[in-house]
């Protein structure tokens, strides 16, 4: 055992050896650049385009699944009515044959509320339908056709809880990474640009008939908030302002980029004329041409609707294709 004396020393020499060897720093990540902050953001505003338009499918899929549900339920209300009606004359005829003595069943045939319950009873039927074959047959057919009726209200309505779920989950992925954008965004010292009120600036390019309507009503809109999923009339996305200005000239175009390119006619980029849609980066935006090599569009997030040029830069080389409508 070592002696007080000794310990104390010990110590001592061990405290001086650790405070004679140096402290390294902690490692500290580099900031990074504005130039690699703003490729990233690039980046980021292309996975967001696409993830818009997917949000935008699925929302025009819920749109026709919700038409489809009610279309199915109005079907359904009336075969119900009619149902309703021949079991009142088939229950008549029930108690007839009861009184009559020939069968104690067909009281609970005529009764059932079930479709396929009555649908299982065919010894019945065939008993029912010596003397009012015609009666039954479409009693029978009404039976048939509302018990399909309920099964397609069913699968509709599935259809539409699918779909609501499909597009609250995209909802959650587009807003995570328009909060990675705005930190970003913020990295680089922008800020969200101020909305304007639009409706003031008036197009004076060589278009004509249903493209100046068409490039006119984009032009009220500058100035407006981009917002994804919008239609209007107080924010945009993309595809959302497109579609509402050739609407306003009276064509329906699609929702999404993707049935957009689809519904046009393919233009080259040396034949672009005014009205006519561009499309960039894969089908993710989409712009309205308007002449002298420029095109109005609904941007990204913290951005307004602008005229922006697209003859070099991004927009030329993420250029996708073109369309006539």
């Amino acid at each position: 055992m070592l002696a007080p004396r000794r310990l104390a020393a010990t110590a001592c020499l061990t405290l001086a050896a650790s405070l004679a060897v140096p402290v390294t720093a902690a490692h500290a990540e580099p900031t990074p650049s504005a130039s690699d902050a703003r490729k990233k953001l690039i980046k980021l505003n292309e996975q967001v385009e696409q993830l818009v338009e997917k949000y935008n499918q699925v929302g025009e899929e819920l749109k026709i699944a919700k038409r489809k549900l009610q279309a199915t339920k109005r079907a359904g209300a009336e075969e119900q009515k009619t149902f309703n009606e021949l079991r009142r004359r088939i229950a008549e005829m029930a108690a007839a044959a009861y009184k009559n003595g020939e069968t104690g069943d067909v009281v609970g045939f005529a009764a059932a509320d079930d479709p396929q319950k009555i649908l299982d009873q065919t010894a019945i039927f065939a008993h029912l339908s010596r003397n009012r074959s015609s009666e039954l047959e479409q009693f029978l057919a009404s039976t048939q056709r509302l018990r399909r009726e309920q099964a397609q209200a069913q699968q509709a309505y599935d259809e539409v809880a699918k779909k609501a779920k499909e597009l609250r989950e995209k909802k959650a992925e587009v807003e995570k990474s328009i909060a990675q954008q705005k930190k970003l965004l913020r990295q680089l010292g922008e800020r969200d640009a101020a909305p304007g009120e639009g409706a003031g600036a008036t197009y004076n390019g060589p278009a004509s008939g249903s493209a100046r309507v068409a490039i006119q009503f984009a032009y009220a809109q500058l100035g407006k908030p981009y917002q994804y999923g919008a239609e209007g009339p107080n924010s945009y996305d993309c595809s959302g302002l497109t579609m509402r200005a050739w609407g306003a000239a009276g064509v329906n175009l699609p929702r999404v980029t993707n049935s957009q390119y689809a519904a046009t006619r393919r233009v080259s980029f040396d034949a672009l004329q005014p009205g006519d849609l561009v499309f960039f980066n894969n089908l993710g935006h989409v712009g309205l041409y308007i002449g002298g090599g420029k095109m109005i569009h609904a941007p990204r997030t913290g951005k307004n609707v602008e005229i922006v040029s697209i003859t070099s830069g991004y927009y030329r080389t993420n250029f996708y294709g073109a369309g006539r409508v």
